[in-house]
């Protein structure tokens, strides 16, 4: 103890201040100790300031977090708006990863601080505890400052989305010949061939090039393996290159504007090519194309660039250098036979109609169009006269042959043309030639032109009419004269099919003359005479740029002039002799105004004006329009004429609407202002006729004006309606062009976006009013609802298409009593989006307030409800609480019909379903397309759910970090191709089991 240092008393600090001497001893002692102390300090006050300033330092930390997240959410929110062009750099995703990594720390430290922690006695606070979690809060702060500083991006955080590789055509309905393999199988040789740059499949139309174009495009393996790129254009007979040019553009996700020159367009997409080793599909060519000036490198053997292309003559093939050239042949007899007897049904082995079939598949030459019109015909005809007579108008002479078309091509096709059971199948498959070649044709517009024609009985009304159409368009498709499309609202015509009607509808035919020049780009306009002669005219998606002064036009039924963009002005005579006119449409053209002498056009019953963003003015004269029936104005800057008020603009004259008595169909889907929409609402109650109507009405008291007043609605006569009302759902066609186009499907739709209107918890009495016979619905911004089930059983049990956004309220879409009464029962289709407080999608938890014997829910069995059975489609974005997508396995069995599945951006969402959950039923049995993204804690795909993936045959799965296994692989799900991701680390630490076929990852 001798030699360690002893503390100075205050006894020897009196005595060190008497001697001098001893203080400056004793200073030099003190001094070091001083420091000592002093260094030992600083660290220590500092620990304590962590305790002490906690609280400080958290709220700091909050506002750091929050900068933070609305930083991470404006990012995100960018991605999303570009996510179909373009994808966030790899320095982004490792931010956001940073991001997500920055938020679970903080989401674990506020549980610490929100525990009070305590010492041993539990009298005070754990003081080296609180130092503990204040140096943690302060470190965090540091940390998201470092963070907020990387998201500067100085390069940008997005880039073009590469397009994929191949974009797979629909497969065709038909059964495919050996012989269509092997054609292809022909053309893959060639492309192996380092000295082909140029294959031309050519022969004559019909015998079937456009199905080996598509099966060599959907051949993945080997495609893939040779191409970065496959791309397909249809070039028809009157090629355009700015079409041509556009369609590409779509394809490699390059946008162009309609002011660029086509030079301008060609080295764009030049540009995006350069390098990049391409298979180009050309479908249907008629002459040379010049794939340069569409801004295509040269295809050649250096590059590796390739052109495969279809046509009906040898001689194109010349002119486009082909290195070599593939003909298609005809089926042989036994293909020929296997393929009609597998189409047209057990008949035609039938004893006493085999001969006849047998000498009618002769007859068709081996040709797969006319093999297939042929069994749309007769396919489960057991009648043999009916077979006889087919033979024989088969073997008759031809009147009339196509130009390029083999004559049996045409015969077939003519004599399954007169074998339609009537005359109206007739004349509607004869409209269809009015559309460009190889346009899709949107059912409903074509069955009211149709309508507007006369050619049902007047007598139908207009929902009897579209069920008619709708039938008549399926005998077509049954006969194999129309094709239908992926989207089920339109249909196409087979190009040999179109020419057949054409020839039909020339001036040598044996119909009405038609003038069509549709899809041709030519700015010359044809001589007046073509116009007397014809019923019907379409310069549909032409060049019109000027229209002769006043055609005269005695027999004029249909003038078709949309889509013509360079078209200004209609001349004020043009008009005057037309007096048969019953459809004029002039959608997407550039007009400013219609010509006084719309007047003249008293006999009009459809007149159509959409999307003529010029569009200023109606003329007054269309209340001379008396047997007007439809009426489809939108897309323009029209504004309506009010009274007392000096505004030249305006349009839509006051009281122009009630005059026209005959009128029943009416979209107006202009922005007007609340002035304008508030007497258009009134004109609207006042016509007696009416039975569909797209409208905005804004606020909810010109809805309820109108449902008080319309006669037509109090007597249901008004079938099918558009009403979107509330604080602000003007905005939704704007915003949501696809939703538009799901009102339309739905017939009955209502929009309602809230704000303050709102009774409580429900809905205004206008808008439950027309929501008990709406079968879609859009709800928007209610700010009280906690249940969509709460809207009770009568309001939703006739929805069969729903979208809910940003109702900040509501926690489940139904509840326990919802449940019970089987709400939204016939439900297809469910969108939710941007739901804050979502918790679930059904809830079987008892309300508050109400007693049960037993506090678990009955087993499903003896739940008798039917909530959700019928639903195919469940989309939810944004939604931040919902943790899992199926709350219990009865939800999961209520759901068994569900087909496509889309989940984004549920930042909490951890799995399907609890693990917990005891699912003894096959989880979603029919699910074949199945999309996930952006889903950070998503961690359990029906892990340990009994699964079933035979329909399964899309799948996308973008950033579900925390997601190691998948429940099925191709053994398992036999239709999936593979799995589409962008991220191939994710893909790489995939955990297989041992026995799994993994599938591929498509980029």
């Amino acid at each position: 103890m001798g030699d360690e240092a002893s503390p100075i008393t205050l006894a020897q600090m009196g005595d060190l201040q008497d001697n001098p001497l001893q203080s400056q001893v004793a200073a030099a002692s003190i001094t070091p100790a001083w420091e000592i102390g002093k260094c030992l300090w600083v660290p220590i006050a500092r620990r304590i300031n962590y305790a002490r300033k906690l609280m400080n330092n958290w709220e700091a930390l909050c506002k750091k977090a929050s900068e933070l997240r609305s930083k991470k959410d404006d990012i995100v929110a960018e991605i999303e708006r570009f996510h179909l062009q373009r994808t966030p750099t790899q320095e982004c995703v490792n931010w956001r990863n940073e991001v997500t990594e920055m938020e679970n720390k903080v989401a674990t430290l506020e549980q610490e601080f929100n525990v009070e922690k305590k010492c041993v006695w539990g009298l005070c606070p754990n003081i080296f505890e609180r130092i503990k979690l204040g140096m943690q809060v302060v470190n965090m702060i540091t940390e998201i400052d470092l963070i907020i500083e990387k998201s500067k991006f100085e390069n940008g955080f997005l880039v073009d989305l590469p397009p994929a590789g191949v974009e797979r055509m629909p497969d065709s309905a038909l059964k495919l010949t050996k012989s269509a393999y092997d054609t292809r199988d022909m053309v893959l040789d060639k492309l192996r061939d380092e000295s082909s740059a140029k294959i031309g499949i050519w022969e004559m139309g019909g015998v079937g090039k456009t199905v080996v174009l598509q099966l060599l495009n959907n051949y993945y393996h080997d495609v893939k393996t040779f191409f970065d790129l496959v791309i397909w254009v249809t070039v028809s007979k009157s090629p355009n290159i700015r079409n041509l040019q556009n369609e590409v553009g779509m394809r490699l996700s390059i946008e162009i504007n309609a002011n660029e020159s086509d030079d301008r367009v060609a080295r764009k997409l030049f540009k995006r090519l350069e390098g990049k080793k391409y298979l180009l599909l050309l479908d249907d060519v008629w002459d040379e194309v010049d794939l340069s000036v569409v801004g295509f490198p040269n295809a050649n053997q250096q590059n590796g660039c390739k052109v495969v292309l279809t046509t009906r003559k040898k001689e194109v093939c010349r002119k486009m250098k082909t290195d070599a050239e593939v003909p298609v042949l005809v089926l042989p007899n036994e293909e020929a036979w296997e393929m009609f007897s597998s189409e047209v049904g057990h008949v035609a082995t039938l004893s006493t109609i085999r001969t006849y079939a047998q000498d009618i598949v002769r007859e068709c030459d081996g040709l797969p169009l006319a093999l297939k019109v042929v069994c749309g015909a007769l396919r489960k005809e057991e009648n043999v006269y009916v077979w006889k007579n087919f033979l024989r108008e088969l073997r008759s002479p031809a009147t009339s042959v196509i130009e390029d078309l083999n004559d049996k091509v045409f015969k077939v096709l003519k004599v399954s043309y007169d074998q339609l059971k009537n005359s109206d199948e007739k004349k509607c498959l004869l409209f269809c030639g009015l559309y460009p070649e190889d346009n899709k044709i949107e059912k409903s517009r074509l069955i009211g032109y149709w309508r507007a024609e006369r050619i049902f009985s007047s007598k139908l009304t207009l929902e009897q009419t579209l069920d008619k159409g709708e039938a008549i368009l399926q005998a077509l498709i049954d006969a194999s004269l129309l094709e239908k499309c992926v989207a089920d609202n339109s249909v196409k015509m087979h190009d040999v099919i179109r020419d057949l009607v054409l020839t039909i509808t020339s001036l040598q035919g044996e119909e009405p003359t038609y003038l069509v020049r549709a899809g041709i780009s030519s700015e010359k306009i044809p001589e007046e005479l073509d116009w007397k002669n014809a019923t019907r005219i379409s310069f549909m998606n032409h060049d019109l740029r000027n229209l002769p002064k006043s055609p005269n036009c005695l027999e004029l039924l249909t003038l078709l002039l949309q889509g013509n963009g360079n078209l200004e002005v209609i001349p004020e005579t043009f008009f005057n002799n037309m007096p048969s006119l019953r459809v004029l449409d002039l959608s997407r053209t550039r007009i400013k105004s219609l010509p006084t002498s719309i007047s003249k056009l008293d006999g009009l019953r459809e007149l159509v004006l959409l999307d003529c963003k010029n569009l200023e003015a109606l003329p007054k004269e269309i209340s001379a329009l008396k047997q007007l029936e439809v009426l489809y104005v939108g897309g323009s800057k029209l504004e309506i004429g009010l009274r007392g008020m000096k505004r030249e603009e305006l349009i839509i004259p006051v009281e122009m609407i009630c005059g026209i008595p005959h009128i029943e169909v009416i979209e107006l889907t202009s922005r007007l202002s609340d002035e304008s929409t508030e007497i258009i609402a009134k004109e609207l109650s006042n016509l007696g006729s009416l039975c569909s109507l797209t409208f905005d009405f804004h606020i909810v008291g010109n809805l309820q004006h109108f449902l008080q007043n319309s006669i037509p609605w109090k007597e249901r006569r008004l079938t099918q309606f558009v009403f979107l009302a509330g604080n602000g759902p003007h905005q939704l066609y704007e915003r949501d062009p696809w939703l538009l186009q799901r009102s339309e499907k739905y017939k009955r739709f209502l929009g309602y976006e809230g704000g303050g209107e709102e009774r409580d918890s429900g809905l205004p009495p206008a808008i439950e009013d027309a929501l008990i016979r709406s079968n879609g619905f859009r709800l928007s911004r209610h700010g009280k609802l906690k249940a969509l089930s709460e809207l009770g059983t009568q309001n939703t049990n006739e929805l069969i298409f729903c979208w809910i956004e940003e109702c900040v309220a509501l926690e489940t879409i139904v509840n326990r009593n919802g449940l019970e009464m089987s709400a939204f029962s016939n439900l297809e289709a469910l969108f939710l989006k941007e739901l804050s407080n979502l918790k679930s999608i059904l809830c079987l938890e008892m309300e508050e307030g109400q007693s049960s014997s037993d506090s678990s829910p009955p087993p499903p069995p003896l739940l008798n409800v039917n909530s959700f059975t019928n639903l195919t489609k469940l989309c939810v974005w944004e939604c931040p609480l919902i943790e899992h997508l199926f709350s219990s396995g009865f939800m999961l069995q209520q759901m068994s019909n569900l087909k496509d599945l889309l989940v984004s951006r549920c930042w909490g969402l951890k799995g399907m379903i609890p693990e917990d959950e005891n699912v003894e039923y096959q989880a979603l049995p029919k699910l074949s397309f199945l999309y996930l993204k952006y889903l950070p804690e998503f961690v359990n795909l029906f892990e340990g759910v009994p699964t079933c993936w035979q329909s399964l045959d899309h799948v996308t799965i973008h950033y579900t970090p925390k997601l190691r296994k998948l429940p099925f692989d191709t053994n398992s799900a036999p239709n999936l191709k593979g799995i589409k991701s962008f991220n191939k680390e994710w893909w790489d630490a995939l955990e297989w089991d041992n026995h799994a076929a993994k599938l591929q990852l498509l980029t």
